[in-house]
């Protein structure tokens, strides 16, 4: 056999032997699909917090509005009280969240604030925008609603995921229970 024909022997089988060679491939396959995994799982939990979260708001303005709904009659102090409730659920600081409690009747076929007030700094309603018509159901004349609005920012996780800041905000609707109009001792 000639040198050259050897020395192609030698070289193929060394490429052979190269190509059929698997050690280290676990660790390259693990060193490209680790960050994919870290990405996959951090947007997951970041979605999940992202509805957890939202999930909590609207179910605690729910809470807030069945309470209220029992009562005959509130004060300030009352709905600052169901500010803090609120917050527990949210696990927020009193700053952050807040709520606003109106009652609205309907008088000569046109919807009126009898009261409203807004914990914190924030600013009671004074008018009614049609987004606000729309969400009330149809009532009668003389038959009051109670409004409970609440109001939680959200901060994701991460936000290059997709999801941004924003404020969750929850409008619910409910009729007084044990009594024809909720008062407000402060109002």
């Amino acid at each position: 056999m000639s040198l050259r024909k050897t020395m192609m022997k030698i070289l193929e089988n060394k490429l052979t032997k190269f190509r059929r060679d698997r050690s280290g491939a676990t660790t390259v396959e693990f060193m490209i699909t680790m960050p994919m995994v870290i990405f996959w799982l951090a947007g997951s939990f970041t979605f999940f917090d992202a509805y957890s979260e939202s999930t909590r708001a609207l179910k605690a303005t729910y809470t807030v509005a069945d309470i209220l709904s029992r009562q005959t009659e509130v004060d300030d102090e009352y709905i600052d009280d169901m500010n803090l409730l609120f917050t527990d659920f949210m696990r927020g600081s009193t700053n952050d969240v807040w709520i606003r409690v109106s009652s609205i009747e309907k008088i000569d076929d046109a919807l009126t604030i009898d009261w409203s007030t807004a914990t914190g700094l924030h600013n009671s309603l004074t008018t009614i925008e049609q987004s606000l018509e729309d969400l009330i159901p149809s009532i009668v004349n003389d038959e009051s609603i109670i409004l409970v609005e609440s109001y939680s920012p959200f901060v994701p996780f991460l936000d290059y995921i997709g999801i941004q800041s924003r404020t969750y905000t929850n409008k619910v609707v409910v009729t007084p229970r044990f009594t024809s109009q909720l008062a407000n001792t402060d109002a």
